[in-house]
């Protein structure tokens, strides 16, 4: 299955990562490097580093794609344009970041399930992420609203249908429908319909919101493992957004068993989406009430 890999200036974590790729040896590797930002001279060598890394560091047989930036274009672009350049060329494959540390099965895991949903248009992300405690499942997975991008895998068709600029966005309608579709869990509702209205502003400068508005539009489904498949390990000084220690220290990655189990119908396990919501976004309902309130009274105080 071919592999787009995602980088921009930290070179161990891109060794870390080809190294998790050795065992998997994909035939096909897309490299969309980020440049250096202007005038920072600790980026010019990183991204060098990511160069040589990118032409030295894979031990086995497989075609490379190399789509490296001079300059910095930013996450948002640098991610987006990947995308792009990525699903022009393949109908599907697996989408990685380099600071995402994989297990050997995350990979086998993905292939097998972007080949049996290939034409089921519902399934919209095969995402190998896992925030919970040891739940014993019989089934491989289960399908749920919640995003996981940090190693996933998707289709062109998805891509296609994503709104980049969110171009259906109407305003303040759009509470509506996110109230409903949330099953009238207002504090939800509303914490979502503000990630996407400034993710729409720009105000947020990401390309993720934007998918899962896209995926949620169209009432898809998102696969997630009942085991952590890989994690997101680029926390701390060096992060481009995720500046604050490691949110999930106890998120540890395994590997899952083969052959797969796979769920019998494709309904949408509401409640581990309840905990994860909660817990990964802090939404408990007065603490998200008052939380809104303090910041709408500092605000008119500080104005």
């Amino acid at each position: 299955m071919p592999i787009l890999i995602i980088a921009f200036n930290r070179p161990e974590l891109l060794k870390n990562l080809l190294k998790s790729l050795k065992t998997y040896k994909p035939k096909k590797i897309y490299f969309a490097c980020d440049g250096p930002r202007i005038g920072n001279k600790l980026d010019y060598e990183k991204c060098k580093k990511i160069k040589e890394i990118v032409e030295t560091e894979l031990s086995w047989e497989c075609q490379v794609f190399k789509k490296i930036q001079n300059e910095n274009i930013g996450v948002k672009l640098n991610i987006n344009s990947a995308l792009d350049w990525f699903f022009e060329e393949e109908k599907m494959g697996i989408i990685i970041e380099d600071d995402c540390d994989p297990s050997e099965s995350f990979f086998y895991f993905c292939e097998e399930l972007l080949t049996k949903y290939k034409d089921e248009e519902k399934v919209k992300i095969i995402s190998g992420n896992y925030y919970h405690g040891n739940i014993i499942e019989k089934d491989s997975y289960y399908f749920s609203k919640c995003p996981g991008t940090h190693g996933w895998a998707t289709w062109r068709r998805v891509w296609k249908e994503n709104e980049k600029n969110m171009d259906s966005w109407n305003g303040k309608l759009e509470i509506f429908w996110l109230t409903k579709y949330l099953k009238y869990d207002f504090v939800k509702a509303h914490y979502f319909y503000k990630k996407f209205s400034d993710s729409f502003k720009g105000v947020i400068k990401s390309w993720d919101y934007q998918l899962l508005y896209s995926v949620w539009r169209k009432n898809g489904l998102i696969i997630r493992p009942y085991k952590s498949l890989c994690k997101h390990i680029g926390w701390g000084d060096d992060a481009t957004h995720s500046k604050r220690p490691d949110q999930h220290p106890d998120v540890v990655i395994k590997n899952i068993n083969f052959p797969m189990e796979h769920p019998k119908t494709f309904k949408v396990n509401d409640k581990l989406d309840n905990i994860e919501i909660k817990q990964t976004r802090n939404l408990y309902f007065w603490k998200y009430i008052f939380y809104k309130i303090k910041k709408k009274l500092f605000n008119k105080h500080h104005h």
